[in-house]
């Protein structure tokens, strides 16, 4: 249930929206981007017009959504999905093929994403596709933006870069509305802060009211201090080590990751916080180099292999990489250790499949009616915990973690962090890339940071500094 009383939005402002998953941050966007219907005699109206009529009468009215999803064609251009149901035409039956990249390359040109028009978006990275669909929400020039989690894969430059377009647009007089879990973003870009809670809004903030502390506490009922609890990691054994490691455009780099300790990787978007982990887990060949776990060569030909050396990874895209959306808990739980769980392989052990599978979703509080239900009924938080829970079950050496809390509100970070600290504190080694470097900053033990495929620099606990990690991101320099 939603119910919101009263809320007026105004051109040229930029109001951010804020509560934990469920809170019904949702359910207001699809009113207002049309999908959704309010009932019980609530109207949304736009110019005086009701909204809740259908995504398309929203979209002629000046609606433009970006969507965590990303409702891209893979296998068209850049160009295409930029233009997609508005390509200009010659004497309206062929497409106007010059005329269309000319005008994806205007589009691409106004929020600085220097993609080549004509490639395919099945083969741009997670950040460049959120970027993409930036870009077709701003050539709509609408009166209302509705931007959902938007800099959720995005570095600290790139974010900086798309709050500062979501602050032009509401200059030139339109309606930003900005959905963020990273809170010292929404204070940065809004003008207005609203919190919601349990279907209620809870409260209207000014910027200068909505600290950490005070969103927080909002948000959650509970204090900020209450939600990280970090300890010293353990001098134990190197769990993993690199020496030399290099692929194309990548490397070489050494690293090393201990038991018990939890290493961030930081850098900007395109620096090689993916490719490391890729490299790492067999799903892509190094060129040179070597690699050893728990003290023996450690050459995956494919993540297969890597995985039952003890290697486990929880991906930035959990929707296209992680989840059997359809299929139920159980079967996503348990993914990991079909082998512990056959007989030779071959036919499964119910019993033991669904005792693991309870556990895990209480190990790591997945909240859920069943385990039998399907994983896309879960909430975004829930389906990240379910993995989670995946890798508790095999009970990896290594965990790479690649933007482990993307797209979660708050309090799920707060479990992510627990789970995360439960598993270094059992002697699990934990590799962590996040674009959120308040995030590294608050849970590891040690930093590195990548710079065109090479680490620039390493920050022990102790010496932690945002400036200091930034510039070596950017410059590869270390600040003063």
């Amino acid at each position: 249930m939603l119910n919101v009383d009263h809320l007026k939005l105004e051109g040229g402002q930029v109001v951010c929206l804020v509560g934990e998953n469920g809170a019904g941050k949702s359910t207001m966007m699809g009113v207002i981007a049309g999908s959704v219907e309010p009932d019980e005699g609530g109207t949304v109206t736009l110019g005086g017009q009701r909204l809740g009529q259908g995504t398309l009468h929203a979209q002629e009215l000046g609606v433009a959504m970006v969507s965590q999803e990303f409702p891209l064609v893979g296998q068209l251009s850049v160009a295409e999905n930029l233009l997609l149901g508005r390509r200009p035409s010659e004497q309206r039956v062929l497409v106007d093929s010059r005329a269309m990249h000319a005008a994806a390359d205007r589009m691409l040109e106004d929020i600085g994403l220097d993609v080549p028009t004509r490639r395919r978006v099945d083969s741009l990275s997670v950040a460049q596709r959120q970027m993409l669909e930036i870009a077709k929400a701003l050539g709509r020039r609408p009166r209302v933006l509705i931007l959902d989690e938007p800099t959720s894969a995005l570095g600290p430059t790139e974010s900086e870069h798309l709050l500062q377009l979501a602050r032009e647009h509401a200059a030139r007089g339109g309606i930003v509305i900005f959905v963020g879990h990273r809170l010292n973003e929404v204070r940065a870009v809004a003008d207005r802060v609203v919190v919601l809670r349990n279907g209620l809004m809870v409260a209207e903030l000014t910027p200068e009211e909505a600290t950490e502390q005070r969103l927080t506490k909002e948000m959650v009922g509970k204090e900020l201090e209450e939600l990280v609890h970090v300890t010293s990691a353990e001098d134990g054994p190197p769990v993993f080590e690199a020496r030399g490691l290099e692929a194309e455009n990548f490397g070489p780099i050494d690293l090393d990751v201990r038991a018990g300790e939890i290493v961030g990787i930081a850098g900007l978007m395109g620096s090689g916080r993916s490719s490391l982990l890729h490299l790492i887990l067999g799903a892509r060949r190094p060129t040179g180099g070597a690699m050893r776990l728990a003290g023996e060569p450690y050459t995956p030909r494919n993540t297969a292999e890597a995985v039952e050396a003890g290697v486990g990874l929880v991906p930035e895209d959990r929707k296209g990489q992680a989840l059997l959306v359809d299929a139920p808990i159980r079967w996503n739980i348990t993914l990991s250790i079909l082998r512990r769980i056959s007989a030779r392989g071959l036919f499964l052990w119910p019993g033991p499949e669904k005792k693991i599978a309870a556990e895990m979703v209480k190990v790591a509080s997945v909240r859920c009616q069943t385990p039998e239900q399907p994983a896309r009924s879960l909430s975004g938080g829930n389906q990240q915990r379910m993995i989670f829970g995946r890798w508790i079950a095999a009970r990896p050496r290594l965990l790479l973690l690649d933007e482990p809390t993307r797209g979660v509100d708050v309090g799920a970070k707060a479990e992510i962090y627990k789970l995360i600290e439960e598993e270094r504190e059992k002697g699990m080694a934990l590799l962590v890339a996040s674009s959120e470097l308040e995030e590294l900053v608050a849970i590891c033990h040690r930093i590195v940071v990548l710079r065109h495929g090479h680490i620039t620099a390493s920050f022990e606990r102790a010496s932690f500094s945002k400036e200091r990690i930034i510039a070596a991101a950017a410059f590869g320099t270390q600040a003063s």
